[in-house]
Formats: structure tokens, C-alpha cells, sequence
């Protein structure tokens, strides 16, 4: 629990911090909170992680410097575990969202997390071989208002072979969104 509390705590200040230093104002700020299987272990019989995470995000009206591509919203996140011997994660990155049909959209993030997890060899977790990984989602959603959304989410962590280890995780699940 002492990550957990140390995760969420660096989320919030950093959250607050990036809002000051960009001066981000409210249009497409949003809160996002949801639940995910970890490691998709209902999906499959066999794996070494398995349990619940609950998945904070924040995300944050797109710079006037990010125009060249395409607008992207910088986000900051965690993803927690529930079960007592799965990995934990923190990250950020850059998110692309398209309407495509009135209120769906589709969205994709990119950008590098920082895990609790095994980086050497192990039987009973992921060897996710470096401490920083890439992370990378995708999301459809639904916009129910213009303040309201909910959205299923693919992500995934892993180190792109950059280390000797590189299992990774990947999580899915429903999150719902709150834009201010």
C-alpha cells in the first residue's frame, strides 16, 4: 500500500505542476479514473500476474507547441495493482484522440512508465527487464455529454528488447472521463 499512496501522491503534485508550468486552462483538461484486468488474466488461463488495477489518469489541454503534431494532450497516469504481487506503474506520455462518429472516438497514447515490478528473472511476476518501459494504450469511447465519456482500454508496458528481459504486461478495461 506505501507505493500506492507514493504513486498517487507523485501523480496529484505532478499534475498540479504541469498545469502551472503550461498554463493550461480548462477546455480539454480531464480526469479519468477506471478499472482494469491486470496482465488479462481473464482472458487466458496462464499467467504470472493477475488481479485488478485501478487506472488514475490526467490529461491536459494540447500546447500551442505540439500544433506540428497534430494536437496531442500531454497525460500523466498510474496504473495500481490490487493483487498484493503484481507491478505497479506510473507514466506519461502524449494522447491523439479522433471522433470518427458523432459521440465514438478512438484515441492512442504513446509515452514511458516507471514500474515497481521484477527487471531480473522470476517465476512469480513479469520480468519486465528495465525499471523505465514504454507505455502505449489505445481507447474507443463514447462521449455521453460534453463533460462526460466513458471509454474500453487497451495498455501495455514493455522495454522493446532495450533489455535482457522484456515479458511486459498488458491490461484492459473500462475507464470513465471527465473533461473540465
Amino acid at each position: 500500500m506505501k507505493i500506492t499512496t507514493t504513486l498517487l501522491t507523485g501523480l496529484m503534485s505532478a499534475a498540479i505542476a504541469f498545469g502551472v508550468a503550461t498554463g493550461a486552462q480548462a477546455a480539454d483538461n480531464e480526469v479519468r479514473i477506471g478499472v482494469l484486468n491486470h496482465e488479462m488474466s481473464l482472458l487466458r488461463n496462464d499467467t504470472q500476474e493477475d488481479g485488478v488495477d485501478i487506472n488514475v489518469e490526467v490529461l491536459f489541454d494540447s500546447p500551442e507547441w505540439l500544433e506540428w503534431a497534430w494536437s496531442p494532450r500531454p497525460h500523466i497516469g498510474a496504473t495500481i495493482a490490487t493483487h498484493d504481487d503484481a507491478t505497479s506503474f506510473i507514466y506519461t506520455g502524449l494522447t491523439w484522440d479522433y471522433n470518427f462518429w458523432g459521440p465514438m472516438f478512438v484515441e492512442g497514447s504513446f509515452g514511458f512508465a516507471l514500474h515497481d515490478g521484477e527487471t531480473g528473472l522470476s517465476t512469480v511476476s513479469n520480468e519486465l527487464g528495465c525499471t523505465w518501459n514504454f507505455h502505449e494504450s489505445a481507447s474507443l469511447g463514447y462521449n455521453v455529454t460534453d463533460a462526460h465519456r466513458v471509454m474500453l482500454t487497451f495498455e501495455h508496458i514493455s522495454n522493446a528488447g532495450l533489455c535482457s528481459e522484456n515479458e511486459g504486461i498488458s491490461n484492459v478495461g473500462v475507464r470513465y472521463g471527465y473533461q473540465f
